[in-house]
């Protein structure tokens, strides 16, 4: 018996077999998955397609049907489009799996790291906030994109840090700190002779946005003038912090008893997932006062665990495992937690 999980972002999909105990035989990859950007029957395409060579790289011949395929993928933020999905692929690629059962892609991660709840950010790119509690019952906070959302993602930060230097230029409104550091390289990053030079970038004539490549200079730039020391880039990092403190501290009142009173040794288990995340050690001032509790209701939050996924665990497994769980039989894939994920920071209050 074999399940199969599927991990799609905008850019990039992958596609997991494992047997009953999450052991992966097979995978694949491929371009992205997400619907609002190339539509479902396409989506179900590519997945199929990555699911059939996934099997072959499994032993597996394609005309292997799995027992269920979990899909967790970026673009399907509500109900009506999961259900869409699932129904797609099972009428148009019943050769895939028996059962189809799709999620957003914020759900993956927590369900590899554990089977009992908790919250999930997602803070790479752009950004994202999850809470699922132990009834099943879940509330998203974040994730509209960069026109609006995406605060304390590595977009946002860098959209941040732009502003900061210009409106400090114009004399709009005059920068925290000096903006020596940020300014030079920003202008060796992104090729500029002067200001103008960003115009291309943000809004170039082909109009599609390169989020990605702006993002980098979270890396490039930001997180290089943290380690030299400069201090609009410590602040612009504080301030990320605070941005996904805020997010978890918003689905405190949404949180069932259950959830925060579950493990006394943990406290809320929150997974952190995307590279905004290894500039830990910069973020978390600011992340400690952005979760902080103020009013009653918050304070019913006492503890709380950063956890990551190990290396080698993979959010499409843990997708593999919740799909698998849904299908109403006893054939379900067993993970074993202690494996998927560890806990890098613990706080009380």
């Amino acid at each position: 018996m074999y399940f199969g999980g599927c991990e799609g972002g905008a850019s990039h999909s992958s596609v997991v077999i494992t047997n009953k105990d999450g052991v992966i035989l097979g995978e694949a990859s491929g371009e992205g998955t997400n619907s609002c950007l190339i539509g479902v029957p396409e989506c179900c395409k590519r997945i199929a397609d990555l699911a059939q060579k996934a099997k072959v790289a499994a032993g597996l011949g394609p005309e292997v049907v799995l027992q269920s395929l979990g899909m967790s993928l970026s673009g399907a933020d509500y109900q009506e489009r999961m259900d869409e999905i699932s129904k797609h692929m099972l009428e148009n690629f019943p050769q895939v799996a028996l059962h189809c059962h799709t999620c957003n892609d914020t759900l993956s991660p927590l369900v590899t790291a554990t089977d009992g709840g908790g919250v999930v950010i997602i803070a790479g790119t752009g950004s994202n906030c999850l809470l699922v509690n132990p009834s099943g019952a879940s509330k998203n906070c974040g994730g509209w994109g960069h026109f609006i959302g995406d605060e304390g993602s590595a977009c946002w930060m860098v959209l941040q840090t732009i502003k900061t230097i210009y409106h400090d230029s114009d004399g709009f409104v005059l920068a925290p700190h000096s903006t020596e550091f940020l300014k030079k390289e920003l202008f060796d990053y992104f090729g500029m002779t002067d200001l103008f030079g960003i115009l291309t970038h943000l809004y170039p004539p082909s109009g599609k946005i390169d989020k990605a490549f702006i993002a980098r200079f979270c890396v490039n730039g930001i997180v290089k003038g943290c380690r030299a020391g400069d201090a609009l880039s410590l602040h612009v990092m504080r301030n990320t912090g605070i941005m996904l403190g805020r997010h978890v501290k918003a689905l405190i009142p949404r949180m069932e008893n259950a959830l925060l009173q579950e493990n006394q040794n943990t406290g809320l288990k929150i997974i952190c997932v995307g590279s905004v995340w290894k500039s830990w050690e910069f973020l978390k001032d600011g992340f400690l006062e952005g979760i902080t509790p103020v009013t009653d209701e918050e304070k019913t939050l006492k503890k709380f665990s950063l956890v990551n996924l190990k290396e080698g665990a993979k959010a499409s497994v843990g997708a593999a495992a919740w799909a698998s769980k849904k299908n109403g039989d006893d054939n379900i894939l067993n993970l074993d937690y202690s494996k998927t994920s560890n806990i890098f920071y613990q706080h009380e209050f």
